[in-house]
């Protein structure tokens, strides 16, 4: 392991800032529920997903690519117009998308995954692609000894929420991946530890502001499945910028062919679902 390959705990536009300022391993965690829908998309089949910031845009590229599936919401619901609203339970009891293009847009998961500016590399993680995510990143950064920043999605454009699902879902990130924590990360990942030790990883998504809206509006079946581990096989990548009429508009994400790799020397064998397993401190 590369001696400056550590963990940091982010949330918001300034984590985006922070993965270019340090050349992270971005990784944009929106659990409720932009990032398992992601992942719930590319593990149905589809090739590649253009997220998008913008409803607007979000529709003009729709216009020159009408064969593309359109998924995205604002506030929770399915946009107008949209074939499929921001819902891994949704896309999953779909037909199979085989090959399709689609275009993406949610009120803050997009948000994130367009903002992360001078990263090493941006995924999409969520609890139910953990195994994944923690595998790559902690074999990435072992290799190469670029950090891992865990960014919290929170609430776009409200730089000073809290979303606790996304907080205590880095923390869990963090605890798989297993590298050592930086010192301004150790105070907030043994606060959300504790909780998660405390309450376990769904009452902390059940009992969030986001998550009784969703409930709501009649998405609590989308809650408890984001918060369950382990459920989703896709590692979504980022690999472009997405142009329309000559502005950058959003991100291309496609799934990265991962395999499970021999653990490092000195690493705890995959802790899984022991969230007591905390990263060593630098």
């Amino acid at each position: 392991m590369k001696d400056d390959a550590q963990i940091y705990l982010s949330r918001g536009q300034r984590g985006c800032a922070l993965a270019g300022e340090v050349s992270a391993i971005a990784i944009v965690v929106d659990a409720l529920r932009a990032s398992a829908t992601i992942a719930a998309l590319l593990d149905h089949g589809v090739a590649s997903i253009q997220v998008i910031a913008t409803v607007e845009d979000a529709r003009a590229l729709a216009r020159q690519s009408p064969d593309a599936l359109l998924v995205g919401e604002r506030g929770g619901e399915r946009l107008p117009g949209f074939h499929l609203g921001n819902s891994p339970l949704e896309v999953l009891a779909s037909s199979r998308l085989e090959g399709r293009t689609t275009i993406f847009t949610s009120s803050n998961g997009a948000q994130r995954l367009t903002a992360c500016h001078g990263a090493a590399c941006i995924l999409v993680g969520a609890a139910g692609n953990a195994r994944c995510v923690a595998a790559w990143a902690r074999r990435h950064a072992d290799r190469t000894g670029c950090p891992v920043n865990l960014i919290a999605a929170g609430q776009f454009p409200d730089e000073t929420f809290i979303s606790p699902e996304d907080e205590a879902t880095c923390a869990y990130l963090a605890a798989r991946i297993g590298l050592p924590l930086h010192p301004d990360s150790r105070a907030p990942f043994a606060h959300w530890q504790g909780e998660m030790i405390r309450d376990g990883l769904e009452a902390t998504y059940r009992n969030s502001a986001h998550a009784r809206r969703l409930m709501e509006i009649g998405y609590a079946e989308d809650v408890l499945f984001c918060a369950r581990a382990d459920t989703l096989a896709a590692l979504p990548i980022v690999t472009g910028p997405v142009a329309l009429a000559g502005r950058l508009v959003g991100v291309e994400v496609r799934a990265m062919p991962w395999e499970e790799s021999p653990m490092p020397a000195g690493r705890i064998d995959d802790p899984g679902d022991d969230v007591s397993f905390s990263p060593r401190p630098v």
